[in-house]
């Protein structure tokens, strides 16, 4: 189904259009308009007329792109600025007037709990409870629970945009950042028993700034990120946050537009997000937050259709590999076969490459999208195919794992990798030596359908005396002794053992 939901926002208002099915929130059209509300009613405690006429008149263009864009149903809901300006009711009724939707105010709580939703449906949570972080324009809220279920939440008022008004020099200075961290602490210290006693595993961040600071966390740390921007399940140390935020005191307005992938719309207030972003993390002594790219909007269109038990982690990630090969490969079964047998050689050798489950499920992944590139041409598919797995966005897997991901596809019919690929180079040892034994596994399974009619359907490892693997082969493979030659190359290299195939029925050589 497709819906779409209005989210007016303490720094802009948002329109998401998506098509939500089975738990899952697929985008269809996105639009922001920065307004910064937040910091007009820290200024003025009212919304004055011009910037409510402005309101309205956005609000109702974001409403009917969402009907035209085939939206069949559109939630709107308020959020801190209009919640606490003091003609908020004045306000919503120039918006519900423009748009021809109810508006909903949200309190702080549901906020939390709705971005708690939001970020179940895109982070894939191997360890509860959780703790999420929604720093926005007008509020902070932190939501704790496990699986789908929300234990507790609290909204504080430490948005960035309404924070930002009290700074009375560019950069800030010291009685600036004094008077900054007072107040954090003033409303973070009361909650700080709370969650230390559910001892929360992991610790999610998000927001808009949120994401501006992971980028510029990646961009100092040299991480590589895919399509470039995308974020989700970014593992960011404090540390890290930390020089991120010394360096942003630092600047003015127009050097801090200078950073890398600086919007003019952040830049006012991005040093005053990392302030309040740090010094929660300290007072709450917690050493690594994941970003997700996910949250209240997601939240609301998965609540609207009476979501409130998303995926697993590992059945999230399938569902996004699903999603993907549907788009690109609807109708092949040779994918799916090959990542079968992948799946049985991890099996039947795992002695030989002594990988684990997680590796298990990325080979299979990989194998299941190894094609997706002959959607836009045979030649050079193993190209189109890795760009594209890089910018399809894929919920529950982290920048990390799309760069496996990627490298695999890219070199599934290639001798080995080549760390020139970004994705690729980007990876650290350990990761770039389990791609290395993945690699060879994803190419003879491979080329044990390549007559693409699925005629193996088994796989043994028979013996392996550390010089010759022997492998027995269930079903007619129709191998090309040059063609079989050529991509079981790598796996002779990596294994330092020569690969032998053998039919299981008579024990005769394939090749």
């Amino acid at each position: 189904m497709r819906a779409s939901v209005l989210d007016l926002g303490s720094n802009s208002f948002h329109v998401l259009v998506a098509d939500v099915d089975d738990g899952r929130v697929v985008p269809v059209l996105r639009q922001r308009e920065m307004l910064h509300l937040g910091a007009v009613v820290a200024r003025h405690g009212a919304i004055p007329d011009e910037e409510r006429a402005n309101a309205a008149a956005t609000a109702g263009h974001l409403a009917d792109l969402a009907r035209r864009s085939g939206a069949g149903e559109v939630t709107a809901v308020a959020t801190a600025a209009i919640r606490d300006a003091d003609n908020g009711s004045e306000v919503l009724a120039a918006i519900e007037a423009a748009t021809g939707v109810p508006v909903r105010i949200l309190p702080g709580e549901e906020e939390a709990r709705l971005s708690y939703l939001g970020v179940r449906s895109s982070v894939a949570l191997e360890a509860d409870p959780t703790l999420v972080l929604d720093l926005g324009g007008g509020s902070l809220e932190f939501a704790i629970g496990h699986g789908g279920t929300l234990d507790w939440a609290a909204s504080t008022p430490l948005g960035s945009s309404r924070l930002s008004t009290s700074l009375k020099k560019d950069p800030p200075g010291k009685g600036d950042l004094r008077r900054l961290r007072a107040l954090v602490d003033e409303h973070v210290d009361p909650l700080v028993p709370t969650v230390w006693t559910s001892a929360p595993r992991t610790v999610i961040a998000l927001g808009g700034t949120v994401r501006a600071l992971a980028r510029l966390v990646a961009a100092d740390r040299g991480v590589w990120l895919p399509a470039e921007t995308v974020t989700n399940q970014l593992h960011v140390p404090a540390g890290a946050l930390r020089a991120v935020r010394d360096r942003l005191l630092e600047l003015d307005y127009v050097q801090r537009l200078d950073l890398p992938g600086m919007k003019d719309t952040r830049a006012d207030h991005v040093h005053v997000a990392a302030t309040v972003l740090v010094d929660v993390l300290e007072r709450l002594a917690v050493d690594e937050v994941v970003i997700s790219d996910a949250g209240i909007r997601e939240g609301l269109l998965l609540d609207a259709r009476g979501v409130t038990e998303v995926p697993p982690a590992a059945e999230l990630r399938r569902r996004e590999i699903e999603r993907v090969a549907t788009t690109f490969v609807p109708e092949d079964p040779h994918p799916t076969h090959v990542a079968a047998l992948a799946g049985l050689l991890f099996d039947e050798l795992v002695d030989l490459h002594g990988l684990g489950d997680d590796d298990r499920e990325l080979l299979v992944h990989a194998a299941a999208l190894h094609t997706i590139g002959e959607a836009l041409a045979l030649r050079r598919s193993h190209r189109h195919g890795a760009y594209l797995l890089e910018n399809a966005e894929l919920r529950g897997f982290s920048p990390r794992d799309v760069a496996m991901l990627a490298t695999l596809v890219r070199f599934h019919g290639a001798r080995g990798l080549d760390r020139r690929f970004p994705p690729t180079a980007s990876l650290d040892p350990d990761r770039r030596g389990r791609c290395e034994r993945l690699l060879p596994l994803l190419q003879v399974a491979d080329v044990l359908d390549r007559a693409r009619d699925q005629a193996v359907h088994d796989v043994h490892a028979l013996d392996d005396d550390g010089e010759v693997l022997t492998i027995a082969v269930q079903g007619d493979p129709h191998l090309v002794p040059s063609d079989l030659g050529r991509r079981v190359a790598w796996f002779q290299r990596v294994f330092e053992r020569r690969l032998q195939l053998v039919d299981a029925d008579t024990d005769d050589a394939l090749h």
